[in-house]
This record gives C-alpha cells, structure tokens and sequence, in this order.
C-alpha cells in the first residue's frame, strides 16, 4: 500500500515529536554510535572529539558503545593506545559512574589494519614507526593489550539481550570474508521479531549512501534480507548525519554513522567543485586539478554521532554534533516490530520530500576577478554568488549552469552547500560557485541558472540571471 506526502510529513511529525523518556517510559537498551575517529599519533587527536563524544554517552547513561572502525589515522600502534586509553579514562573499568557495565563493541576499519595503511605513514613521515610498531603486524595482539578482551575476527556480544555482530576489516576489500557464513550460522539466535545489530566499517552496498561510491562486494546484503530485524550500522563513507541518505529502509534496515572525525568530507565523490575530490557531474578531474574552489573542510565542525535509543515498539535514533553539543537534525524513528512498512525507504522519502527551492526575492549576483585554482594557479574567473534555498527540503548542494543562444551545451558544475552537514541552527545564508572564464560564453551573452537539490537528489525550480545584452 503506498503512502501519501501529506500521511508521511505527519507521520514523521508525530514520531518526531516524541521525547526520549515519553510518559516516564526507559528506553530497553540506550548505546551511543560513532565511526571513523581517526585518533592521530598525538594524544590531542583523541581529545578533540573523540573524548566528548564518550564523555556525552556516558552522561546519557549508555549501555554500550559502537565504533565501527578507523580507530586509528597512520595504523599504529601509539595511535591505537589513545583510543584504549581515553576509553578507559571515561569508563575505568567499563562502567558508568554508578557502577553498571559498558559494553565496548568496536572493530577495526581500513585505517587500522588494511595492507594499504602503511601509505599513510608514509605520508605523514612515519614509515620507520609503521615498520616498527603498526597494529597490522599483529592485529589480535594490539586488539587484546589495548582493549583487554579476546580477539575474533567476527564476535557476537549480547547486551542487555540485544545481540551485537561485528565484523572486523580485513584485506584489501572493504567485505569482510566469512560474515555472511557467521550470520548465517547463528539464524537460530538472530532470527525474530527482536532487533540485533550488525557492525562492519564499509556501508553494505545497496544501503546507505548510494553516492559515496564505497560499498562492500553486496553478500551481506544479501545475507540480510532474511533477516528483517536486521538494523546494520556501517561507517567509513564521512557522509554527514545531515545527508538523509545516512538511513535505509528495505528488506532490513541500515545506518551509517558519519566520521566522528571530520563528517561531511564526501570523499570519493567527483560530483562537487568543492569536494576533496573535485569534478563536475560527468566526472572527476584528471589527477584532481582543475578545480576552482577550495575543499569544504569539515574537519574542525563535522565531529557528529548517534544516540540509539531501544524502546519496544520503536528504536529512536538521535542525532548529534559534538562541535556543538546540540542535535545534528531530527530523531530518525524505526516503527517495531519489523516489518513496519519501511518508512525510510529511499524510494517514499524521495517521493514525499519537498525539493529545496528559493525565496521569491532571491537574485544570482555575477562578478569576474583575477584568481587562483586549487592548485594556486591564477586563473579568470566568474564568481556566481545567490542565497541559500531555505523552503522545503534542506539542500544538500546546488547545481550551476553557464550557457548561452548560441552554445551547444551549457558548463555545469555542483557546490556542496557550506552548511550541508552542520546542526539546522548554524545555517549559511549565502552561497558560491566558481568558474574558469576559459570557456564559458561572453560575458554579455552569458544566462545562469541555479538548483538547489536535497538528499535525494530532487532538484527545486531555478533561479535564474538572463544574459544583459
């Protein structure tokens, strides 16, 4: 049966309206969610959000916590030792202040123990430490010293009788060789009406993020779709929590739970002239120059995570910056028992959600100055400057045309809005993109056009800035 915009808008407003302690009602099972730390070789790395995020779990009361890898940036050890360290700092003895057990369910990513990592220490000038000390020389014994537990390369824990699957990184790949096969193997355990949770670093391809182009060969996916009480928490892709993407909803469901490190980088996407892989929509630049924009860094306000909240007839996901100590958007709210009709399908959202569109009012502002590329190049360009669309859906970047009568095809190129990944109450009210001259049409026969587009990739109705002749 399908659902109209109008049920789901409030559908989503009730459930968002929801507190976390509705009518004196405890949540069954509460653990905080993270991925991708990055924790530097210099402890400071770990402190900058890493520590608050646990500090916050522990002051909401957390069960557990989940880390779905990259606990480390270069791979090594000393890296490695802030993370186990901190940990134990906020939760001497994994336990909470009162007393009552925390449990750790974290697992190495790419940046911990794939082959490749020795190339960031490499560039970071450690290459003699990595030789020396990297955790891939002996995975399980870094894992057991630093985390004073027993190493498997998928472990199940059970917390509260919420059963926790985690699968560790390994290889070259980002799939992790035999998860199908454990999941499989413990159905009996697994299967039901009661939620488990499956952890691996890669988001499961066909999941979340379908425009961040890093996803796991496909088997666990498949694996999952006889389980519908399935909720997969994934990391590695720096998606913000702001991209509404970050959740999935089809025979299970899926998360993916940003970067805690600098959330919002989108990397390995070549669709943005401000992205750290910059391109335009029909690919990336070659050797990635040619972009006239600098990377939108999100390293210093992107530390975001998730409270999850279990309760019995719904499983609340709370979103959060660190940065800021505030929620990073609305609760995302998972109807149980499962099936519940799949509210956060990609397919209804897309349907139901109002494209991102201009103010009446709003103009495109065009000026030329003598600049630079990325690569400190001078170069001519055209600055095309407009407001930020602020009606229905929160834009997640913009779309620029530069045509003319006469050319054949327009010059296309897309800008991540600057305030993409931060909290609704830190929005930017103004936006750029840049062109190279070289190129365009004249400037007096030049027409602009802008589309600000959300998420899913609907595109509001253009503003436009017709050639003065």
């Amino acid at each position: 049966m399908g659902i109209t915009r109008s049920a789901f808008i409030r559908g989503g407003a009730a459930m968002a309206a929801l507190p976390a302690f509705a009518g004196g009602e405890m949540p069954r099972l509460r653990f905080g969610f993270i991925s991708d730390i990055h924790v530097g070789r210099g402890r400071a790395s770990a402190d900058r959000v890493y520590r608050p995020a646990l500090e916050w779990f522990r002051d909401q009361g957390v069960d557990a916590v989940v880390c779905t890898g990259d606990l480390a940036t270069t791979g090594l050890l000393a890296e490695l030792k802030h993370v186990s360290d901190v940990w134990y700092e906020v939760f001497p003895g994994d336990r909470l202040p009162d007393g009552r057990h925390v449990e750790k369910v974290f697992l190495y990513g790419n940046h911990d123990t794939s082959p490749t990592v020795e190339r960031y220490s490499v560039r970071a000038g450690r290459a003699e430490e990595f030789k020396r000390a990297s955790i891939l020389t002996d995975r399980a014994k870094a894992w057991e010293t630093h985390f004073r537990e027993p190493f498997a390369p998928i472990y199940m824990k059970r917390v509260k009788g919420y059963a926790f699957v985690a699968a560790h990184w390994e290889g070259l790949a980002p799939s992790v060789t035999g998860a199908s096969e454990y999941l499989t193997a413990h159905r009996t355990e697994l299967a039901g009406d009661k939620p488990f949770f499956y952890c691996q670093h890669a988001p499961l391809r066909g999941t979340v993020n379908p425009f961040s182009g890093h996803f796991d060969d496909g088997k666990v996916t498949e694996t999952l779709k006889g389980f519908p009480n399935a909720i997969a928490l994934t990391g590695h892709s720096h998606s913000a929590l702001t991209d509404e993407t970050s959740i999935w909803q089809g025979d299970f469901t899926a998360v993916c739970g940003a970067a805690c490190a600098n959330s919002g980088r989108r990397y390995g996407n070549p669709w943005f002239e401000n992205s750290d892989v910059p391109g335009s929509p029909e690919g990336a630049y070659p050797g990635r120059r040619g972009a006239q924009m600098p990377e939108l860094n999100t390293s210093k306000d992107g530390g975001q995570g998730l409270l999850v909240d279990v309760y019995g007839d719904r499983i609340v996901f709370h979103r959060r910056s660190f940065i800021f100590n505030e929620p990073n958007g609305p609760d995302w709210i998972v109807p149980l028992p499962f099936p519940s009709g799949a509210p956060y399908a990609f397919a209804t959202r897309k349907r139901c959600s109002a494209p991102p569109e201009f103010a009446p009012d709003a103009r495109i502002l065009l000026a030329e100055r003598d600049g630079a590329d990325r690569e400190k190049n001078p170069v001519r360009q055209l600055v095309v400057s407009f407001p930020a669309a602020m009606r229905g859906a929160r834009p997640l970047g913009y779309e620029v045309r530069v045509g003319s009568a006469e050319a054949r095809a327009d010059v296309v190129r897309c800008v991540l809005s600057p305030d993409f990944h931060l909290p609704p109450t830190h929005r930017v009210k103004e936006t750029e993109c840049v062109f190279a001259v070289s190129g365009l049409p004249p400037a007096g026969r030049r027409r602009v056009s802008v589309r600000a587009f959300d998420s899913f990739r609907n595109f509001g109705r253009p503003l436009v800035a017709e050639p003065m002749l």
